[in-house]
């Protein structure tokens, strides 16, 4: 059986300029400068700008793009993973009111923050102190409010506010980092413009791709531990509440929300502009 090899190369003395087409995954000044300075479409969450977010849920539903373009901004993780269940319920009955509780795993402060609860974790259990340089406190068996991102709030509110409530929208965010490895879970309470039906929502978010519904209980570790999909459970309606729904969503954030969205994205550039 044939080798397959992958050849690697210093990005920091990479030429650029032979590159139509760069994808960054992570927040980098002086590699997102020199792109845009030799003529390289940079594509990224991580850009800083007060340009609405790109997410396309399949490769058939292209944003408005033009030539002239240098950088386009994704949607991050956590906006990637709300949004196709969102935009879902919102096109029966349009959405007045947002509120969710994101419950943010140690992958959303990248291998640092993977390391910090590792040793911690280990420390704890040998009776050692902790050191915390990631996170403003022990994270290894604790919880740790934040305040939750200013942009993500926006966004939802830029998105889900495209029709006659885009002034009266109210999105309402908590955010908490839990002492998990990896996912992102989030409690989910939708407020409607009128009386929905449950067995239609129940319906149309199960036809969603990548999208599952499941009855019983559900968690990072045994649900979406390397997955594309993401998962919903404890969908319920109050009976005297008919304009409104909950749900508990299990993602993969950095598979299931980046990566499905930065494939997205290449592959209607590659085949529609480059």
């Amino acid at each position: 059986m044939p080798v397959a090899t992958l050849g690697v190369q210093d990005q920091d003395g990479f030429d650029l300029s032979e590159c139509a087409l760069l994808l960054m995954p992570e927040t980098d000044t002086d590699l997102a400068t020199a792109a845009m300075a030799q003529g390289c479409l940079l594509v990224s969450h991580a850009i800083t700008s007060d340009t609405a977010p790109i997410f396309m849920p399949d490769v058939h539903s292209p944003p408005a793009l033009s030539y002239n373009q240098t950088s386009l901004r994704l949607a991050g993780p956590e906006l990637s993973s709300l949004l196709p269940v969102l935009l879902e319920l919102n096109r029966e009955h349009a959405i007045v009111r947002l509120n969710a509780t994101l419950l943010r795993s140690a992958e959303f402060s990248g291998k640092a923050g993977l390391d910090e609860l590792a040793t911690q974790t280990v420390n704890l259990f040998n009776s050692k102190d902790v050191e915390s340089r990631i996170y403003p406190q022990q994270i290894a068996f604790n919880l740790l409010p934040e305040t939750p991102d200013p942009v993500l709030v926006t966004d939802l509110r830029g998105i889900l506010g495209n029709n006659s409530y885009s002034e009266t929208l109210s999105v309402t965010l908590q955010s908490v980092n839990v002492p998990v490895f990896h996912g992102l879970m989030v409690a989910v309470q939708i407020y409607f413009d009128a009386k929905i039906s449950f067995e239609d929502c129940k319906n149309r978010l199960s036809r969603l791709d990548k999208v599952t519904i499941k009855d019983g209980l559900v968690s990072p570790i045994s649900d979406c531990n390397q997955s594309f999909s993401c998962i919903i459970s404890l969908l319920e309606q109050t009976p005297d509440q008919p304009s409104e729904l909950h749900f508990w969503m299990i993602t993969d954030p950095m598979r299931y929300g980046l990566a499905n969205n930065y494939v997205n994205v290449t592959d209607f550039l590659l085949e529609s502009f480059l």
